[in-house]
């Protein structure tokens, strides 16, 4: 695992997946009497993984903080609390459509993951509403509920503050993906935009910040990419789409081929395709 002191007594350590478990993160972050989790994976293989990185810690499992719905980053969650009492800790929003999306996913999944896909979630058992502050061994953490404007129609980031309330790292969820193809398939991508200008604002002169996927880095930069990879794939399907609510078989082709182009070695192409029809919508008046 990659790991990044943020002070003398708090460690990040990232766990990131490979293809298998769509390089997605979650995040360790050890103090001196504890361990918290930020988002738990996708798969039974590494959920379990991440499970025994927190037991080779030596330390308890503290919290669990979700920061987002979507199973690759909930799923996990069975297996990291192995049947623990930890809190779980979520916005209403998120856990709202945690429950909505488990069977759905499970039937779409299945038949794709076989026996690596989570059958039973576990769901969050604390609520945090926006702004609420969680202190974790020394370790105060804050929520922001986005709302729609990520890769979901329920975001959050989770924040760890630092000294005089200031914000000293965030957990970006799926609003920031680096390194791979992003999923706009749930829409709201002009929501998207505007929560990145709001996250660039709010995690002004941090050093690292964490996304959901790729890799930890300075928050501009993250930002930047994440915003150009966004108007980048509007613009072509805006121009593919020419009024249309709905790109043609050829047209989604079309657009995957100018977006490997543009983004060559990115992972996760199999999501440009997906992504063409709800921006197709949003961007010419289908709601």
């Amino acid at each position: 695992m990659q790991r990044h002191s943020l002070s003398s007594d708090v460690t990040i350590h990232t766990h990131a997946c490979g293809e298998g478990g769509i390089f997605v993160n979650a995040y360790l972050v050890e103090t001196k009497a504890g361990v918290v989790a930020i988002d738990a994976t996708l798969t039974e293989t590494e959920s379990k993984r991440l499970r025994a990185e927190v037991d080779g810690l030596g330390k308890p499992l503290l919290a669990v903080l979700v920061t987002h719905p979507h199973p690759d980053h909930v799923a996990g969650i069975t297996n990291l609390v192995a049947g623990g009492a930890a809190p779980i800790v979520a916005t209403q929003p998120v856990l709202d459509l945690m429950r909505k999306l488990e069977e759905p996913k499970r039937q779409q999944w299945t038949p794709v993951f076989g026996a690596e896909w989570v059958q039973r979630w576990t769901y969050p058992n604390t609520v945090a509403a926006s702004g609420q502050r969680l202190t974790f061994d020394g370790v105060t953490y804050s929520v922001l509920d986005l709302g729609p404007g990520g890769d979901s129609e329920a975001n959050s980031v989770w924040f760890i503050d630092g000294e005089g309330g200031a914000k000293a790292t965030a957990f970006l969820g799926d609003v920031v993906f680096d390194g791979t193809h992003s999923y706009v398939a749930d829409g709201h991508l002009l929501a998207w935009l505007g929560n990145l200008a709001r996250l660039e604002r709010l995690c002004d002169g941090m050093q690292v910040v964490f996304p959901g996927h790729g890799a930890a880095g300075a928050p501009r930069p993250l930002f930047a990419r994440q915003r150009d990879y966004l108007l980048a794939l509007a613009s072509h399907v805006q121009e593919l789409a020419a009024g249309r609510l709905t790109l043609t078989e050829a047209d989604k082709k079309q657009l995957e081929e100018r977006m490997t182009a543009l983004y060559p070695g990115a992972g996760l192409t199999f999501l440009i395709a997906m992504n063409g029809d709800p921006i197709a919508r949003e961007l010419n008046g289908g709601g």
